[in-house]
């Protein structure tokens, strides 16, 4: 998903799975995480702070898809199956939540079989119903959301996200029994952790087909919306409803009582707030870099360390001259220095030529591209566009706005005559994503959904998944044995090291094609204020900071 910043720093050591965070307690100087994890059981509290950023876009899990909106609701809106609720590759583990076990698939893959937990019920105190998890998929595409993608292997999907009539054939569900059958059109690999995301939370049949942000539906995690002004507030209670022992214990009770949200849009503004204990956590704010040494110094104890799923890159528009041809293409990927980028960006990053992000087993580090200006402007002449005018686009936000500045430098270098376009962060990915826009070059980072490859390849660069707004193929990067090996790969459930070599495969052939040009992982903190207690700290590998298990001192 994309990101309006998270706030983060340091180095996170990798793990076997996917993606590695972990807790341990804080030293002199910034920690990165270990594979240890706080018991937060008797650890209850009144109050945790936290002053976030401004990239909340929805509090409807059928809208948000950006971190920060399922960083808030992840406690609030639970799938029928999520992710373990704790540090370390084991966080990539799927759980019941609110189905009785895991699904049982059939041999074929096509049949998804769940049975919905007995009694289970909202916040406003109405029954959990099997058919509500039908209603939920349906409406994604009665309100367009964003994740419609993600469910349109299921039979009759297609169809009906066309006509909005009929319901989806391929989901059957019986209110008295608690099962819930769901039939796809061929096997999917990542059908699991699709089933784990925020899209899939079971809502009320009764939840109009509108945003319902600022008049949130009933939850059935630990938490409750309790308020939301836009661009300023948000307020989490307990949900009376919500019992862990009911579940297993897969997901935790909570250790706040209530969770404020405060919406600051000044990162420094942020800092102060929770240094002055005003704020709990820098909700995904990045420490100024002019301040960074100084709070690293004085507050290292308070800061955890980790390094997400991530890659950061521009993104060229294979459809819009000059980046309809290879050559400008791979001249952008040999003209950026990628270690410039990292600088731009604090050192707080590694450089990369990838798609995948290292913290994947199918990560196989290629060098395709070393820098090299003079071979750079030799593309762009063998490809006769020089002088050939481009629009670089990006959001007004933080450092980001610092990276395109560069590349309009490089771009000039090389014979093009670049100037950069911003965008306010609130609407930057919906405007990019409009094909109206015909956004030639620009800034885009990804975070995972789902710790799978197709959460990368499918979503970003399956030629299939191309759409006139809300588009994720920002590229739009359409080649048929690209996407015939996408598919091939999505029909294999177990990520054998076959298969992983199969992706690597894969990275390295787009690369070659240069839809994108990747310059970097980044890294990350999460900074507390001195009264928390960081040994409780969980950072999950997909959510990261899990509020509701941290302690007070």
């Amino acid at each position: 998903m994309r990101s309006n910043r998270w706030k983060w720093v340091g180095l996170v050591m990798l793990a076997a799975a996917v993606a590695v965070v972990a807790a341990g307690c804080g030293s002199k100087k910034a920690t990165s995480t270990s594979s240890a994890g706080g018991t937060t059981s008797g650890k209850s509290f009144p109050l945790f702070k936290i002053a976030t950023d401004t990239g909340t876009d929805y509090l409807d899990p059928g809208l948000s898809y950006t971190v920060e909106g399922w960083g808030v609701m992840w406690n609030v809106y639970l799938p029928l199956i999520g992710y373990k609720h704790v540090n370390g590759p084991d966080g990539a583990t799927l759980v019941p939540y609110l189905a009785s076990g895991l699904p049982k698939v059939s041999s074929d893959g096509k049949t998804y079989e769940l049975t919905l937990r007995s009694g289970l019920k909202y916040s406003d105190g109405t029954a959990v119903k099997a058919s509500d998890f039908k209603a939920t998929v349906e409406r994604l595409f009665k309100v367009d959301s964003p994740g419609v993608g993600f469910f349109g292997n299921i039979v009759g999907a297609s169809a009906f996200g066309k006509t909005k009539k009929g319901g989806i054939s391929g989901i059957t569900a019986d209110d008295a029994s608690g099962k819930i059958t769901i039939s796809l059109m061929a096997p999917q690999g990542d059908f699991e952790n699709i089933l784990a995301t925020e899209f899939a939370a079971p809502l009320p049949a009764s939840a109009p087909a509108k945003d319902t942000s600022t008049h949130p539906e009933p939850s059935t995690g630990p938490y409750m919306i309790q308020s939301y002004k836009p661009n300023k507030q948000i307020v989490e209670v307990r949900n009376p409803n919500f019992s862990s022992s009911a579940l297993d214990n897969n997901v935790p009770t909570g250790n706040p009582d209530k969770v404020i949200w405060d919406i600051i849009g000044d990162d420094s503004v942020a800092l102060q707030r929770v240094i002055s204990g005003q704020d709990d956590w820098e909700g995904y704010h990045p420490i100024p870099p002019d301040r960074l040494s100084s709070v690293q110094s004085k507050y290292g104890s308070d800061i955890k360390t980790f390094t997400p799923a991530n890659t950061y890159y521009f993104f060229m528009n294979t459809r819009v001259a000059p980046f309809d041809n290879v050559l400008v293409r791979r001249a952008v990927n040999y003209a950026i220095d990628r270690a410039r980028l990292v600088a731009i960006y604090g050192g707080l990053a590694r450089p990369t030529e990838n798609i995948l992000p290292p913290t994947y087993p199918a990560y196989t580090k290629h060098s395709l591209y070393r820098h090299d200006f003079a071979k750079a402007r030799k593309l762009v002449r063998q490809a006769h566009a020089t002088g050939a005018r481009v629009l670089v686009w990006n959001h007004a936000y933080g450092v980001d706005p610092k990276a395109t500045e560069y590349l309009v430098g490089v771009l000039k270098s090389i014979g093009l005559r670049a100037k950069q376009h911003l965008v306010p962060s609130s609407v930057y990915w919906a405007t990019i994503g409009n094909q109206a826009k015909d956004a030639q070059i620009g800034f885009a980072d990804w975070f995972q959904d789902y710790p799978h490859p197709l959460d990368w390849f499918d979503v970003l660069l399956n030629g299939e998944r191309i759409t006139k707004t809300y588009n994720q193929n920002l590229a739009n990067f359409n080649v048929k044995k690209v996407n015939a090996e996408i598919d091939a790969l999505n029909k294999q459930p177990i990520p054998t090291s076959p298969v992983n070599s199969r992706w690597a495969a894969l990275d390295r052939q787009i690369m070659l094609q240069a839809p994108w040009a990747p310059f970097l992982n980044r890294e990350f903190t999460d900074y507390f204020n001195a009264k928390v207690d960081l040994g409780c700290y969980v950072n999950q590998v997909v959510y990261g900071f899990d509020y509701s298990t941290i302690c007070m001192r």
